[in-house]
C-alpha cells in the first residue's frame, strides 16, 4: 500500500544515547541487507515523565525519525489499541526482535519472532511478588522452556491480533525463564500520552 507513515516509532527506554540510535526498517538479516532496508537518524526523543527505572512502570519513549516512512511491501505500520483496552489472557501473540538467543550473548542471523500468550496479571504478580501494575502485560509459553525475549530486545512489539498491544520492557535474569513470564508495556495505557505528544489516534 503506497504512501508514507508518520516519522514516529514507539519504544521503551533502557538508556540508549539519541545522537548514535539508528532505526532500521525493513531488514531481515543484518549482515546481509537488500535494496528494501531503510535506516533513519532519530531527531528527537520523548521519555515519559513517570519512567521510574527501579519499578520499570510508565516504560515507554516515542522517538522522532529525520524524515518520514515511505511505506511498500516490507515495511508497513501497525495498529495500536483503543485507549485503556486491555488484551484477554490466553490471546495468541508473537513478539520479534534481534536480540540474544541464549544466556550467553548469541546473536542471531536473523530476525526472530515467538509465538507467546497472554496471561493475566494475578498469575504473573505471583512471579515477580507484586510486581506488575495495570500499566502492564505479561505473556509466557506455558510448557515449553526458553522462549520469549532476550537482551537486545527491549522496546519491540507485542503483536497480538494485528495491534501493538505491548512493547518488550524486563523479564527474568535469564531468557525464556518459566518462573518469571515476561513484562511489556500496555500500550493501551499511554494512548492519551501518545496522543499529547504526536496526536496518533485509535484506529
Amino acid at each position: 500500500m503506497p504512501g508514507d507513515a508518520d516519522s514516529s516509532s514507539l519504544r521503551t527506554t533502557h538508556d540508549r544515547p539519541m545522537n548514535l540510535l539508528r532505526v532500521v526498517l525493513g531488514v531481515h538479516n543484518l549482515r546481509a541487507p537488500d535494496k528494501f532496508v531503510q535506516v533513519f537518524s532519530v531527531q528527537e526523543s520523548v521519555q515519559h515523565p513517570e519512567y521510574n527505572r527501579n519499578t520499570f512502570q510508565n516504560d515507554i519513549q516515542l522517538l522522532k525519525l529525520n524524515d518520514s516512512v515511505p511505506v511498500c511491501p516490507y515495511v508497513n505500520t501497525l495498529k495500536v489499541p483503543c485507549a485503556n483496552s486491555d488484551i484477554s489472557p490466553g490471546t495468541p501473540c508473537s513478539v520479534a526482535g534481534w536480540g540474544f538467543i541464549s544466556d550467553f550473548g548469541v546473536e542471531p542471523k536473523a530476525l526472530m519472532e515467538v509465538d507467546v500468550d497472554v496471561i493475566t496479571r494475578s498469575a504473573c504478580n505471583s512471579s515477580w511478588e507484586g510486581g506488575i501494575y495495570e500499566s502492564m502485560l505479561c505473556a509466557a509459553s506455558p510448557g515449553q522452556k526458553a522462549k520469549g525475549f532476550c537482551s537486545g530486545d527491549s522496546g519491540g512489539p507485542l503483536v497480538c491480533e494485528n495491534q501493538v498491544q505491548g512493547v518488550v520492557s524486563f523479564s527474568g535474569i535469564r531468557c525464556g525463564n518459566p518462573f518469571f513470564p515476561d513484562v511489556y508495556t500496555r500500550a493501551g495505557s499511554f494512548l492519551a500520552w501518545i496522543q499529547k505528544v504526536i496526536g496518533i489516534s485509535c484506529y
